[in-house]
């Protein structure tokens, strides 16, 4: 027989019980615990019952008939204006991947007539297509695929193309990245100028603050030292004896803004003892919300 160890029930309740399913062994329940299974089994269907008719009374069957009528009058052609009217060039494919319709985006942005692109494959308009349709055979989509897609001049512009398969179809929309890609390509070329200065024009860049090396680019340093040997460490340190008075008074200059991009000429102590002949330029900052100097140092050999 099976027990049960919590269910709690008055003493007085439970003789009853007890009194009654000993009386009644025609009812099938072998204890208190069976009795009071099978009450809360009952209970929670009718519980379950009453829920389910409160639903129905509480359903208004007039509102919904009514929203699946007009659900019911949003024709095909309600979602070909839709289609038509997306903001991004949009395209609907065929299973074979040809053209089976195109909204306005893509006729004004490319200078086609709609009529003379039905039915004429995609690869014909964007490069690298195949590696496109390979992608979407495979997993039924592709995400922002960045390439180039042919005007009706001739010109090509640069977008991304996203496309979703859809039962039998595809439908995609293609974002003009054109000024996006000539801004960005303008900025790696700008990096990529500026990091040539810092890497090759010059030996090391450094900003000094107090007289102070905060920032170093190079590992190692022109003079043979590490990043984190030199940070924090005054610049004259790395001066001979010689020029640090002229550092000194040149830094004073160039942080009141005097003689910034003026070359001058100071001999450092490598960290192996050997003297560097070097050139600075230095020009006030702001570093870490403090006055600074950037300061770039390239080696020159004896004359």
């Amino acid at each position: 027989m099976v027990k049960y160890s919590t269910i709690s029930l008055p003493k007085e309740l439970y003789d009853v019980l007890q009194n009654l399913i000993e009386k009644n062994p025609e009812w099938g329940y072998n204890s208190v615990a069976d009795f009071c299974k099978e009450a809360i089994r009952i209970h929670l269907y009718e519980i379950k019952k009453e829920l389910r008719e409160d639903f129905w009374r509480k359903l208004d069957v007039k509102d919904l008939l009514r929203k699946i009528e007009i659900a019911s009058e949003c024709s095909k052609s309600d979602y070909q204006v839709a289609f038509r009217y997306i903001k991004d060039m949009a395209v609907l494919l065929s299973k074979d991947f040809k053209i089976r319709d195109v909204n306005n985006a893509f006729v004004s942005m490319l200078g086609y007539e709609r009529k003379n692109i039905f039915n004429k494959p995609m690869e014909s308009y964007i490069d690298n297509w195949k590696e496109i349709e390979k992608e979407l055979k495979e997993e039924g989509y592709i995400r922002d695929f960045e390439t180039k897609i042919k005007r009706r001049d001739g010109k090509k512009i640069d977008v991304l193309v996203t496309i979703n398969k859809l039962r039998d179809e595809y439908f995609g929309v293609i974002k003009d990245i054109t000024i996006e890609k000539y801004v960005r390509d303008k900025n790696k070329k700008l990096k990529e100028l500026y990091e040539y200065i810092i890497n090759n024009l010059y030996n090391t860049v450094v900003v000094i603050q107090n007289g102070k090396i905060k920032f170093v680019n190079r590992s190692p340093t022109l003079t043979g030292y590490n990043p984190e040997e030199v940070i924090n460490k005054k610049v004259e340190e790395f001066v001979i004896e010689e020029d640090r008075e002229r550092l000194r008074r040149n830094m004073e200059r160039k942080l009141r803004g005097k003689d910034e991009g003026k070359p001058s000429y100071y001999r450092l102590l490598s960290k192996k003892g050997d003297i560097i002949k070097v050139e600075a330029i230095s020009r006030r900052i702001e570093f870490e919300g403090k006055p600074a100097l950037l300061t770039c140092v390239k080696r020159i050999e004896d004359e």
